[in-house]
Order: C-alpha cells, then structure tokens, then sequence
C-alpha cells in the first residue's frame, strides 16, 4: 500500500500541478515555427504566408500554445471571409469618393443640310437649293465641391458655311469661353449633403475591418480552447489507463486469495468485468483525443491528409496562479474595445447621417446660378457688293477672347419644390426609425457584454474555487481507496467495493483535470469578452485604417452609471 500512495498519489500530484501537456524528449530540436508573441496579421488580403506544422517527432507533433495560435494566425481560413469583406468595403468608399473626380468632356460634330427654297427670299443670290455645313466642336472639366455646387469651364467653336447671299460673313468662324457655375443655397447646401455617402461608406468600412478584428480575437480564443481541450484529453487518456492498471492489480489480487480458498471463484467476475469496463473507457478516451486532434487541425488550416498521420501533441503546462481581475476596469476595456460594440457604434453613425441628409432633402430647392463668358468671331468677310475685305480663320476668333470685349453673363436663382413631397419625407422617417432601432441595439450590446464579462469573471472566481475542491476530492478519494485495498486484503471489504471506490477515484481525477482545463479556458474567455486577448497574446494588426471609435463619455448613461457604481467586483 505505501508503494501505492508514492507512485500513484504523490506521482499524480506533482504531474497535475506542473503540466496538463506531453512533454516529451527532444523539444529543443523542433524546427522554426510561427508564435503568437509578437505575431503580425496584415488586414489586407493576400499578405499572410502559410506555415507548416513543424516537423513530427517519434511520437507526433510537439507544440505549444503560443505555436499554435501562430499557426492559426498564419493559416487558418476562416480569416481570408473576413478580411476579403473588409478589403471590399474599402474599395466602396473609393468608389463613392470618385463624385470628386473631374469631369472632362469633349465633343465634335459636323452637320451638313440642302434645303429647297420657295421664295426670293430664302435662295438669296437665286440659288434653288439652300445649302449649309457646320462643324461644331468643344471641350469642357465639371468639377463638384464639397460645399454641393458645380463649376463648368467650357471651350467651343463653330464653323458655319452657307450658300445664303445674307451671310456678310462667310464661312464664319466663332469661339467661345465660358464659366458656369450652380450653388445650392437650401437643399444640397453644405458637405453634408454631397458627401453623406462617403461618410456612410467609411462607416461601412470601419465595422467591417472591426468584423476583421473581432475574427482574429476569435481565431486566437478558439485554438487556446481547443488547445486544452485536447490537452485534456491525453491526460484523461492517462488517467483512464492508470485505471485499468488499478483493475488489473486488482485482479491480480483476487486471483491469489482465491487460489489460497480466502474468496470463492465467483469473485473474479467482478474483476473482470472491472478490466472490460476500463477498456471500453480508454477506447472512448482515444476516441475524444481524435476528436480534439481534428478541431485543432482545422483550426490551424492543416492538410487533410496529414490530419491522422501528425498527431499534435500539447506541450504547455497549465499554470495554477491565481492573479486578480478587475471586474470594472474589465467592463470598461470591454465597452470601449469590443469589435461588435464598435461595428454597432459605426452603424449607427452612418443612421445618423442618413437622417441628417434626408432632412435637408425635405427643404425647398434653391440654387443660385451664375455664368461668364467671351466671345469671338472671325472668318471671310464681304462688304456690300460682295467683295472680300478680310479672309481670316479660327485661330483669329479664339483671339479676340482675350483682345477683344465680346462677353456674355447671366445671374440669377432657381427655385424649385415638389409638391408634398412625399419621396424625400417618407426616407426621412425610414431613417429615423433606422436609427433609433440602431441606437437601441446598441445599448442592448453594451448591456450584453456588461453581462458577458461579468459572466466570464464569475466563471474564473469558480473556476478557482473548483480547483480547491476537486484536488481535495481527488486526494481522498485517494486515502479511501487506500483504505478499501487494506480492508479488502484482510477480509473486510469486497471486490464489489473495491471497484466503486475505484471508479469514484477515477471520477476524481478527471475532474481536477477538468477543474484545471476550465480554469485556463475561462481565463481565455475572460480576455476574449474584454477585447484584449491580442494584446495578452502579443498579436498585433497592421495595415488598419484609421478609425476613430467612440469616446466612453457618450455612451448612455445607463452604462456610465453601472461603471461607476460597480466597484465592488463581486460576482
């Protein structure tokens, strides 16, 4: 019995404290490979580089929580949906920042008629057909700005060639240069109403690249729990065989007493019965390390056909220190970090733009409209006995632009109003209610993650506690076993008894391993519901736009007033 209490009590101890992995030989000789300590995941698509799992020892594939999540970080696809989403809604607001892009326009026609004459008057020198040929050319930039008003700058030309007898001038040529411009003065006045879709876009994309941040917390979050839980699993596997090996002395003993005539030979059914139940548990053992091997696998993009031929094996150990957590300091992180809360605070930003522009569509239209321009006009000339004075061209109209003092202008105002204007009144409601159904989810966000993090810190504060009582468990579920095997052996005890205080020793350790395993989880989990499990991990993002999130100050009150009053911690 003492040897039993050193090798399977005191054994059992020392290696549930120190580690929940394998750590087995040779650990130094593995090759390079990617950690989360110091990691750099690129929000543009395309930028990662793939990894392979280090190389397999004898007994499969050591590694690391930290590798890991590098692994993760570097391969796992799930990230690629997100990041393509966010990469498109940067492009989105590209497109929706063109409305800036100068306009250049540029035309040239010729037109040619012959038009039969009915009167002296229309033939002119006699001519019975009236001909005419014109060619007619411009070029010309629109430029919008940002205050919603348009500025054109336009060049034309004409030349113009007539049969006609009362074209002095002929073929004439003319130019033109001219400034026109359009200003809003009530509806479409401002920035506001000519960039609303741009800032409605950046909205869009600041929530989607927070869509982006929130799968890289929940990559790393979710390979530390499926990293424990396989880790959990090996050791359960052991403790199952460290079982059998109970039931197999046991039998042993059995057999002996029976061969002296202590026992009658019915006794060793129990036994028996005891080894085949040990073993059904080790193959459900193997069959959960299989089902832990496959989570990991897909979590960290491998191979599928290495999937049964690389075990992973963990190799980190779970420590057992206890540091405080700060409940209100870990809402407050939460409330101003979570991903979902600022995607949320994004959405509704844009809401607010959306109603800010439809009201000032609900306004009369009036524009202020201005043009100024030069012209000039050149081209053979003939005084009144048809005699040619002057043979100029083109390039002598577009001169007297400058010269000469031909201009045009024009000022005035246009007013306009639909009557009822039901289009632009109606989309003001649909925003307005768009936004205060926005608004009110938001707050549910911000009350459902204040419950989230409380959840987590309570479950971490239990998770503690569990741990106390479970090593407590174990160790006299130990010192009963201890006593069982004593009394069996002299006669007091049966194997009956025996075996149920086995199976109770057994329950016992695979829950201080579980106490242990979710100790670590809701740990993660408590960095996951703050947002900081990257900065706690050491990962970082680059490659972000700028963004700026929402102040804590303008939160609702509701919240502020919960974060100031909770200062006890208490779960």
């Amino acid at each position: 019995m003492k040897r039993f209490r050193e090798t399977r009590g005191e054994r059992w101890m020392a290696g549930i404290l120190l580690s929940l992995g394998i750590c087995g030989a040779g650990l130094g000789q593995e090759p390079p490979t990617p950690t989360a300590a110091g990691a750099v995941v690129s929000a543009q698509p395309g930028q990662r580089t793939p990894m392979p799992l280090p190389a397999a020892q004898a007994d499969g594939v050591h590694l690391s929580l930290s590798q890991a999540i590098g692994l993760a970080l570097a391969n796992n696809q799930d990230l690629n949906v997100t990041v393509a989403a966010a990469e498109a809604s940067r492009f989105f607001l590209f497109e929706n920042q063109g409305i800036f892009d100068p306009l250049l326009q540029a035309s040239a026609t010729r037109a040619h008629s012959d038009t039969p004459t009915a009167s002296t008057l229309q033939a002119g020198t006699g001519a019975v057909v009236q001909t005419s040929d014109t060619v007619d050319a411009s070029l010309g930039v629109t430029q919008l700005t940002p205050w919603g008003g348009t500025f054109t700058l336009g060049f034309s030309g004409n030349r113009t060639a007539t049969n006609s007898a009362f074209f002095f001038v002929n073929p004439s040529y003319t130019a033109n240069l001219s400034l026109q411009a359009t200003q809003p003065l009530l509806r479409n006045f401002g920035k506001l109403a000519t960039e609303w879709q741009i800032y409605t876009a950046r909205d869009a994309r600041d929530a989607a690249y927070q869509g982006f941040v929130q799968s890289v917390q929940a990559t790393v979050n979710t390979v530390e729990q499926a990293y424990w839980d396989l880790a959990y699993a090996y050791e359960n596997l052991k403790v199952k065989q460290e079982t059998k090996d109970l039931r197999v002395e046991q039998n042993r003993i059995t057999r002996i007493k029976i061969d002296v005539g202590s026992l009658a030979p019915i006794d060793i059914v129990q036994t028996e019965a005891d080894i085949a139940t040990a073993e059904q548990d080790i193959i459900s053992a193997e069959g959960a390390i299989g089902t832990a091997q496959d989570q990991l696998k897909r979590l960290l993009n491998v191979d599928p056909k290495n999937w049964g031929n690389a075990p992973i094996i963990p190799t980190d150990p779970v420590r057992v220190e206890q540091p405080p957590f700060d409940l209100e300091q870990g809402m407050r992180t939460a409330l101003e970090r979570r991903p979902e809360i600022l995607a949320q605070y994004y959405t509704v930003s844009a809401d607010e733009t959306r109603y800010a522009y439809w009201s000032d569509q609900t306004l009369p239209r009036l524009d202020l409209v201005a043009a100024y321009g030069r012209n000039g006009l050149e081209g053979r000339t003939f005084d009144q006995n048809g005699n040619v004075i002057s043979n100029n061209n083109f390039f002598d109209a577009a001169s007297q632009i400058f010269n000469e003092n031909f201009k045009s202008w024009k000022v005035g105002f246009v007013f306009s109003y639909p009557l009822f204007n039901r289009v632009a009144r109606g989309q003001k409601g649909v925003a307005q209610y768009n936004l205060e159904t926005d608004k009110a989810r938001l707050t549910v966000l911000e009350l459902d993650v204040i419950v989230g993090v409380r959840n987590a810190h309570r479950a971490i504060n239990i998770a503690q506690r569990q741990i106390g009582a479970a090593a407590k468990g174990r160790e006299l579920a130990e010192r009963n076993l201890d006593a069982a095997r004593k009394k069996f052996e002299n006669g007091m005890s049966t194997s009956f008894e025996v075996s149920q205080i086995t199976n109770q020793l057994s329950d016992a350790r695979s829950r201080e391993l579980n106490a242990l395993v979710i100790y670590r989880k809701a740990i993660a989990a408590y960095h996951q519901a703050i947002a900081d499990s990257l900065d706690w991990k050491g990962v970082k993002i680059e490659g972000m736009p700028e963004m700026a999130p929402p102040p804590i100050e303008t939160r609702a009150d509701l919240l502020r007033s919960a974060l100031a009053s909770d200062s006890t911690g208490a779960p």
